[in-house]
């Protein structure tokens, strides 16, 4: 199970300036191209609004290169093993959707939502059977609302930050996994090289 809350507004810092800035001339080419139809082929959850705070996101999908899934893999490894923390987003602990969350930032560089609810939310939505390297798996545990995510690795095995293990290793066909299963989404786009 994960517990997970959500975090406020960033801290101020140094260059929070730049980073308003940047994220002012980030929504307004959103609003161009979208204005001018430009932006057809493009996934409007890149950019999510919150109240008075505006919070952009990663475009969807990601695109990536095979060593980046390579890299990936190597993240988790490193991770395996990290102890569970009620809200946690870094080595020192994790809970489910802040491991996601920190694992897509060092891979792929990317900016998600923070809370399993909201990710699940985002991205193409897959079968089971469908599941590639990278996809998010989401369940839920304690009722009807998806409360708990892992990231999908390959033949039926994910992982996810537990509550009781920390950062482990599930397998989709386990009876408790299987009950619990909600959705599966797709972030990614892998790339071939040579384009």
């Amino acid at each position: 199970m994960c517990h997970e809350t959500r975090s406020g507004p960033p801290a101020p810092s140094a260059n929070f300036t730049e980073r308003s800035a940047h994220g002012a001339l980030k929504l307004v080419v959103v609003l161009l191209l979208l204005l001018s139809g430009c932006a057809g082929g493009h996934v409007s959850q890149g950019v999510k609004y919150s109240g008075k705070n505006t919070k952009y996101y990663t475009p969807l999908p990601i695109p990536v290169h095979e060593e980046k899934l390579m890299g990936m893999l190597e993240t988790i490894s490193a991770l395996l093993g990290t102890g569970y923390t009620y809200g946690g987003t870094s080595v020192a602990g994790f809970d489910c959707s802040g491991f996601v969350q920190y694992v897509y930032r060092s891979a792929f560089g990317a900016s998600l939502p923070r809370t399993s609810r909201e990710l699940s939310n985002w991205g193409r939505k897959v079968s089971r059977s469908g599941l590639r390297r990278g996809d998010l798996v989401f369940f839920r545990i304690k009722g009807s609302r998806i409360d708990h995510v892992g990231i999908y690795i390959d033949n039926d095995l994910f992982v996810h930050a537990s509550s009781s293990r920390g950062v482990t290793i599930g397998n989709l066909n386990n009876r408790y996994y299987e009950r619990h299963f909600a959705r599966a989404t797709r972030l990614l786009e892998v790339r071939d090289r040579a384009r």
